[in-house]
């Protein structure tokens, strides 16, 4: 998995920006929201690729592409920058 850095910060109102960036722009759905009290794993479904959005207090904001999925890593990237 590639993972794209988005912040070094555990910011939960950029966590939620950042989610409906990537629902709108890559037009899928999430398919599961697991939040914890320091954490979160939002897994989006794009087509058969499953992305994660993930926040962890301590390392930040993160999304994981899968791999052999790079177009997918580029749409992801041009969203958030």
């Amino acid at each position: 998995m590639a993972t794209i850095a988005i912040s070094e910060h555990a910011d939960w109102k950029l966590f939620e920006s950042v989610a409906q960036k990537l629902e709108r722009g890559l037009g899928g759905y999430w398919k599961e929201k697991l939040d914890g009290l320091d954490q979160r794993y939002w897994d989006l479904m794009v087509g058969e690729q499953t992305l994660t959005l993930h926040l962890e207090h301590y390392l930040g904001i993160s999304v994981c592409v899968p791999d052999n999925a790079d177009e997918m890593a580029q749409r992801v990237r041009a969203l958030v920058e």
